[in-house]
């Protein structure tokens, strides 16, 4: 009788983890469909932020669910890579930091498991890492900035490489700059003695850039509504350049503090004009037109390698600078959250955004 017994708890287990396996198996195939269908090409035309944003919140929930339901499946490594590249950004930065707070956690039972494959490790430790970069207003101290300077140090030892190793030197030096510039000037003058011709000639141009400060800037384009921009004949003026493109959520996601700053200051002197990265020339349009923006675009259709990026060395975005009434550039760096009061300043005027 006995035997019988454990005969049976023996096939109920089988029975179990069989269904547990279907059901994995299942689950898997269903996150494969939505991935492709969150990365399936954007028609010409159409914004790709808005295009792919239910995709992505499908793709992002399922692969929750099924890191939850299936913690130990081979693929949940994978899947959680999907998860945290699917995060979608809300404005408020308390929201935004505990979003990449909690994947760091969730990253940690990945990245310290040495059974999941090196390069999947890899990705989802530099899938964290670069939203700290691509949320740069959120990094406030120079404890912060440095370890993450050094979180990216440790992320191209790894793997030289790293098709991104541009942007994340230029990351590097970015924190570097901004919190300790003589070590950012020290780091790029390294950089530019890089066997990489590619990583040398961008330390090059982005060790221009940060000597452009104090320096007068000399911007000038036709934009896409046939005008010319010229940032010499705005002198009187303060200019805020947004470097951006309609691709991009975190440009999206600031633009109303952009537009706000702009209605708020444009009769008291403040100019904005806008610098695309986009490829999709018609998207752009149509993208200006239904939001309204009111001010210049400059636009060639070369993305990153724009001819206006590649001249002023910018490879992430989005990037604001601002021109004093002088004509002085005085920042190719403008946290969001400091815009307004950075405007107040130039303009000569104690009003602050948040006031109103």
């Amino acid at each position: 009788m006995r035997s019988v017994v454990v005969l049976c708890l023996c096939v109920l287990v089988l029975a179990s983890a069989s269904y547990s396996q279907t059901a994995a198996e299942s689950a898997w195939r269903h996150l494969q469909e939505l991935n492709a269908q969150a990365n399936q090409q954007v028609p010409i035309g159409i914004n790709p932020v808005e295009f792919s944003a239910e995709p992505k919140k499908k793709l992002h929930d399922a692969a929750v669910d099924f890191v939850r339901q299936f913690p130990s499946d081979l693929h949940a490594p994978e899947a959680m890579l999907w998860k945290i590249d699917s995060t979608d950004f809300p404005a408020p930065a308390d929201q935004r930091t505990a979003l990449i707070l909690g994947n760091e956690l969730d990253a940690k039972t990945i990245t310290s498991n040495t059974a999941v494959p090196a390069n999947l490790r890899y990705a989802i430790e530099r899938a964290t890492l670069t939203q700290w970069l691509d949320n740069s207003d959120l990094i406030t101290s120079p404890v912060q900035a440095s370890n993450l300077e050094e979180r990216i140090k440790n992320l191209v030892e790894k793997n030289p490489a790293e098709p991104r190793i541009v942007s994340l030197q230029l990351a590097r030096a970015n924190l570097l700059l901004r919190f300790d510039h003589a070590k950012g000037v020290e780091f790029l003058e390294d950089l530019k003695k890089a066997p990489a011709p590619d990583l040398a000639a961008a330390a090059k141009v982005r060790l221009k850039k940060a000597e452009m400060i104090g320096k007068s800037a000399n911007i000038r384009f036709l934009a896409t509504d046939g005008s010319t921009v010229d940032t010499q004949a705005l002198h009187g003026k303060v200019v805020l350049v947004d470097f951006w493109a309609s691709w991009c959520p975190d440009c999206i996601r600031e633009m109303p503090s952009v537009r706000k700053a702009y209605q708020k200051y444009r009769d008291k002197g403040l100019v904005v004009v806008g610098i695309s990265l986009d490829t999709d020339e018609l998207a752009l349009a149509n993208f200006v037109a239904k939001k309204l923006i009111p001010w210049p675009q400059f636009c060639d259709g070369k993305g990153w390698d724009s001819a206006l990026a590649i001249q002023f060395g910018v490879r992430a975005i989005p990037e604001m600078w601002l021109i004093n009434r002088e004509g002085t550039l005085v920042s190719t760096e403008v946290p969001i959250e400091q815009l307004d009061q950075k405007i107040s300043e130039l303009l000569g005027s104690g009003d602050r955004l948040s006031r109103n």
